[in-house]
C-alpha cells in the first residue's frame, strides 16, 4: 500500500515536472536554438543530479543498521 502511494506521488510529480519543462521550452521559442539547447541541458543535468541524490539516499538508508534501538 505504501509503495504504491509513493509510486503515485513520484509519477504525479514527474508528470508535473515534465509539463513545466515542456511549457518553458514552448515559451522560449523566440530564444536562439543554442540557448534553448543550453537551457535543456541544464534542466536535464539538474534532474539527473536530483535522481542520483535520491538513489544514493535510498541505497544508504537500506544499509543503515540500528543496533540497540527499540521500535
Amino acid at each position: 500500500m505504501r509503495t504504491s502511494g509513493i509510486f503515485m506521488v513520484l509519477a504525479g510529480s514527474a508528470i508535473i515536472v515534465f509539463y513545466i519543462i515542456y511549457e518553458l521550452l514552448k515559451v522560449i521559442v523566440f530564444i536562439p536554438s543554442k540557448m534553448r539547447i543550453a537551457v535543456a541541458l541544464i534542466v536535464l543535468g539538474g534532474l539527473l543530479l536530483l535522481g542520483s541524490v535520491i538513489k544514493d539516499r535510498v541505497n544508504d538508508s537500506k544499509k543503515e543498521t540500528f543496533k540497540g534501538v527499540r521500535s
